[in-house]
């Protein structure tokens, strides 16, 4: 059962709850803080003067914001308000006292540009609300002042007290640094800014240039990889100070993600400038594999950003970036340890970048509270940045023009002591072939003489003995004249059949002394006429069966030739000729030098069989200077050499 309240202690209690409601309203009052109004009022920081509620409502309007007695907004107590990412929706008030007999025009201002909404709300002079919306999400022309900062003018009516709520929301970091100016004050720290602006994107637009016009000029990838990362990084600058928003006025969703997007440009670049200019790759082979997994997942992150929550992405690409630059930055310590002078300059540009970028990053993590401060921060580092690497890429183009000058004057003097050295074979050569061929003849005429067969065996030795000196004199005189670039060659018809024909004729015999198999093949459309030369043509059929008939023991020997026409060019026809045999064939660890001058077969081919291993050497370049190829393949059984020649005369 009930029991009746009495009146008087119903009574009792309303006056209690009134009397506490009139002192804490009187306490208020008394103690509000208030900016002063002024016309030259200077730039003042509001955050001494702000109070701060949070909500998770999303729907929280003004009025109610107001009306509702249970809603407490707290004194701010940091010197900065920086909350970092926060889904929260944040309301901030201030009071703004006019003493003076005129009405005062201000201007609020947000020193970060990106946060996505931001609104002002204050009564007119019609008692009604009146809001004023901007933020990163607002075009220029949407916005209450058509500027990069977020600007809301205010007019603070004559002896008043004029109370200013402000709400945000945004999904990038709430660094809240809001300021009370008046206009005479605000064109004077607008001039300041456009001018330390303009001299910082004049210095990075110098950059830009200087990397363009170098990288055009020395064809060098240093040079590109530095032109883009001071692009991509002047890019980010300009969309974490909304100066960026200018470029492209109307992309909203692509403003939303433009630092993500340029950050993660910017640390791929970064890496493949520090990876050129430290030599990491050859450097530091196993630790340049962080540097190459850290490209591959700033690509990844740029390719996934649009689909990403922008805090996931900002997050996972500004944490790891920071760790890569202090990584980098490890290298670079650890080159100059190494005496790599270049490291030097490359640690004093990169140690300021470092530092400002850390200080961005705790500063959007909330580690930090002033962001604002940060960002100049990191202006100026990077401008310094881009002076000093040019200093350094000037440095590191001079140490590469003297290491061009020490191959051009090396690779002078070994063209000289080639010279010199060619010169002198062809001479010695000269002079011992002409005695050769009188011995040679005079032998000749002694086996024609009455001697026994004794006496006909020793001539027939010095007989082959001379010949192979000879043909190595030769081999030695044709291989001087084509280094030095006097072997000249004709151009006329010639018969190739008739040409193979006769070098047919000449080793026909020997194969036949060796119980070989002479085997020749002509493909009936080889033309009756062909344009070359044929001294050179006989020169290598005969280096090439002749090497044929040498190492093959038992067997066959075969020379086919054969008329090819160019499927893609069918103006071009040529004469391939194919040598195969059945002998011991090439060993594998000779195939990559086998035209090489002064190679064999095997180590003891020479002392087996005699030759200077000119030959091959000699015919590649012979069928290369009548514009042709040649090639060999390894059989099961042998090998087959083959060259093609062109039919026509070539221009």
């Amino acid at each position: 059962m009930m029991t009746a309240v009495k009146p008087g202690i119903v009574t009792s209690f309303l006056f209690c709850i009134f009397l506490s409601l009139f002192i804490e309203g009187a306490t208020a009052n008394g103690s509000i803080k208030a900016v002063k109004a002024d016309r030259s009022l200077e730039f003042i920081d509001l955050t001494p003067y702000l109070e701060l509620f949070r909500t998770k409502d999303k729907n929280l309007d003004v009025h109610t914001l107001v009306d509702n007695p249970l809603i407490r907004f707290s004194p701010v107590t940091e010197k900065y308000i920086n909350l970092a990412y926060s889904n929260d929706r944040i309301w901030l008030k201030f009071n703004v006292r006019n003493e003076s007999n005129k009405t005062i025009d201000l201007f609020v201002e947000s020193g970060f540009s990106r946060l996505d909404f931001v609104s002002l709300h204050f009564k007119n002079d019609n008692d009604k609300w009146q809001t004023l919306s901007s933020g990163d999400r607002f075009p220029f022309e949407q916005r209450p002042l058509d500027t990069q900062q977020l600007l809301f003018p205010i007019t603070v009516p004559a002896h008043s007290l004029q109370t200013y709520y402000i709400d945000i929301q945004s999904s990038s970091s709430l660094h809240i640094p809001l300021y009370l100016t008046s206009a005479q004050t605000l064109i004077e720290i607008s001039e300041q800014r456009y001018w330390a602006d303009g001299l910082f994107y004049g210095i990075c637009l110098m950059a830009i240039l200087v990397g363009i016009s170098a990288t055009l000029i020395f064809k060098q990838r240093l040079f590109l990889y530095y032109f883009l990362q001071v692009a991509s990084v002047t890019l980010a600058i300009m969309s974490l100070d909304g100066s960026g928003f200018s470029l492209w006025p109307n992309a909203l969703e692509f403003q939303e993600i433009s630092v993500v997007v340029f950050q993660c440009l910017a640390g791929i670049f970064i890496t493949l400038f520090a990876r050129s200019y430290l030599h990491l790759k050859k450097a530091f082979p196993k630790a340049d594999l962080v540097n190459r997994l850290f490209i591959g997942y700033a690509i990844f992150a740029l390719i996934s950003s649009p689909w990403l929550p922008y805090v996931i992405a900002s997050f996972s690409i500004i944490v790891v970036e920071s760790i890569m630059v202090v990584w980098i930055l490890a290298q670079a310590i650890t080159r100059a340890f190494q005496k790599y002078k270049p490291a030097y300059i490359f640690i004093a540009a990169w140690t300021l970048f470092v530092s400002a970028i850390l200080f961005v990053t705790v500063a959007n993590l909330g580690i930090s509270h002033n962001y604002s401060s940060s960002t100049y921060g990191l202006k100026i580092a990077f401008a310094a940045q881009c002076i000093i690497l040019l200093m350094g890429m000037a440095y590191r183009l001079h140490l590469y023009n003297k290491q061009q000058e020490r191959i051009r004057q090396a690779a002078l003097v070994a063209r000289t002591e080639i010279k010199a050295k060619n010169e002198l074979l062809a001479k010695v050569s000269h002079e011992i072939r002409t005695p050769l061929n009188g011995i040679m003849g005079v032998v000749d005429l002694l086996s024609e003489t009455g001697l026994n067969k004794s006496q006909l065996d020793h001539i027939a030795t010095i007989q082959y003995s001379g010949n192979a000196l000879l043909q190595i004199l030769n081999d030695i005189l044709d291989h001087s004249k084509i280094r030095s670039g006097k072997l000249h060659i004709e151009h006329m018809e010639y018969s190739p059949r008739e040409v193979a024909t006769k070098v047919i004729e000449i080793f026909t015999p020997l194969a036949n002394q060796k119980h070989l198999e002479f085997i020749d093949f002509f493909d009936e459309r080889v033309p009756d006429k062909a344009w070359g030369d044929p001294s050179r043509l006989r020169q290598v059929l005969i280096n090439l069966i002749s090497n044929a008939i040498k190492f093959t023991h038992s067997g066959t020997v075969q020379l086919r030739v054969r008329f090819n026409t160019d499927i893609n060019h069918t103006q071009r026809q040529t004469l391939q000729f194919e040598i195969e045999d059945t002998g011991p064939g090439i060993a594998g660890e000779i195939e990559n030098k086998l035209f090489e001058s002064f190679t064999q077969g095997a180590p003891s081919v020479s002392r087996e069989h005699g030759g200077s291993g000119l030959g091959l050497s000699i015919s590649r370049q012979l069928i290369e200077l009548m514009g042709g190829e040649i090639g060999f393949k390894s059989l099961k059984t042998g090998s087959l050499f083959w060259f093609s020649l062109p039919v026509q005369k070539q221009s």
